[in-house]
């Protein structure tokens, strides 16, 4: 009987899948911070930080004009667009625990909805990403601050450059509102961050690694179960005849006929060197009984 085999390598197959989960955070969500930023207040280290790591590439000197690309921001014939947040210390954080997010928050995701103010018609600011890393607004006043589509003259799109308001950072959980100008005629974007909602989706990359494990029709043809096996003598005690059935490596009787089969109810892969702890158990949905006369190939998959 075969008690351990070789997994053929050549039928491993190793898949990479990105994935990704909705995530609605409010600002009593654990682990979710608004930090407002204001000239010479104690949070002016936070714009200092800021500024080194993502809008001046480590250079002391800054100016309105200057657009900034970054390989880890840039994609394809489109960019991130810095330049709102030079001239002045001044906006709004919200920070996102990479527990929610895993490896990047997925471009295109972010919806970010303050609650705390409305304009004349009552509705809500909405401000979304572009998927660039760029977030504008979606529904600003055209006579306040951010232009519309309808009123942004050559810029046909509300997501156009003109109409930025911050920055979203995927990698690092960082949503940036950098515009100080009006919302709406009574409502600035320095009044946000105090009660909204963000939704967001987060991404991570899984690998699914696929055995094969083909049991060929004269393995693994004994049953490992020790309630099947014979015992052997007679017994006082419940423990001696459990003794003795472990120590039996025969089987009863009525498991030994030409017509039975044991059944697999689960897959043990072991590490080389090592067959005292399996290092991934498959446990199978149903019970398969065992063939003698065809292979049967199991296909165990592992997600990672």
């Amino acid at each position: 009987m075969s008690t351990f085999k070789n997994i053929n390598k050549s039928s491993t197959l190793i898949e990479k899948n990105v994935v990704s989960y909705k995530h609605t955070f409010t600002t009593a969500s654990v682990g979710i911070q608004s930090i407002k930023i204001v000239s010479g207040s104690i949070s002016q280290s936070y714009w200092d930080s800021l500024n080194v790591m993502f809008y001046t590439s480590g250079s002391s000197v800054y100016g309105n004009e200057t657009k900034l690309e970054f390989d880890n921001f840039a994609y394809k014939d489109r960019k991130q667009f810095l330049t709102k947040y030079h001239g002045y210390p001044s906006s709004s954080i919200i920070t996102i625990p990479q527990k929610y997010y895993g490896e990047r928050i997925k471009s295109g995701s972010v919806k970010f909805t303050d609650l705390n103010n409305t304009d004349s018609s009552g509705n809500n600011p909405v401000i979304k990403d572009d998927g660039f890393g760029n977030l504008y607004s979606t529904n600003a006043n055209s006579n306040w601050g951010t232009l519309t589509a309808s009123s942004a003259g050559t810029n046909n799109s509300i997501s156009s450059s003109d109409n930025y308001v911050g920055n979203i950072f995927y990698e690092h959980g960082l949503a940036i509102i950098t515009e100080t100008g009006s919302w709406s005629g009574s409502v600035n974007y320095s009044d946000f961050g105090t009660n909204f909602t963000l939704d967001i989706e987060s991404q991570d990359t899984k690998y699914t690694h696929e055995y094969e494990v083909t049991l060929k029709p004269n393995e693994f043809n004994h049953t490992m179960n020790y309630s099947a096996r014979m015992p052997v003598g007679t017994f006082e005690t419940l423990n001696d005849l459990t003794a003795s059935i472990l120590s039996n490596e025969y089987i009863a009787a009525e498991f030994t006929s030409s017509d039975w089969q044991p059944y697999i109810t689960h897959i043990h892969l072991y590490q080389d060197g090592d067959y005292d702890t399996p290092a991934i158990t498959a446990n199978l949905v149903k019970p398969i009984r065992k063939s003698d006369k065809i292979p049967i190939t199991f296909k165990i998959r592992l997600d990672i």
